[in-house]
């Protein structure tokens, strides 16, 4: 007699989450609740010849791409320092090109 064959358990396809709800959340952090949270942009706009909002989008954005490689669901100050660098270089580096 044939032994019965298992059957495999099917895993849901995960839902994958966007990105872009945590750079909107930190915008808007940054834009309407704490103005002194400005100082980012400042700091990039002074070395820089970008509006603030173009940068505050891009800090943001880089941010949250970095909290969620760093599997967090909460974007931290570390997240932000180091996004300031990254967009900092990306822009020296296509500005030099």
């Amino acid at each position: 007699m044939k032994a019965a064959a298992r059957a495999t358990r099917r895993i849901p396809p995960q839902t994958k989450k966007k990105s872009r709800a945590y750079s909107t959340l930190l915008y808007r952090a940054h834009t309407e609740v704490h103005p002194a949270g400005m100082k980012i942009p400042d700091f990039l706009a002074g070395r820089l010849s970008f509006p603030k909002p173009v940068l505050l989008r891009l800090v943001s954005s880089e941010a949250s791409r970095l909290s969620k490689s760093n599997r967090l669901k909460v974007i931290t100050r570390h997240e932000i320092r180091a996004a300031v660098i990254i967009v900092q270089r990306r822009i020296r580096t296509r500005a030099a090109a």
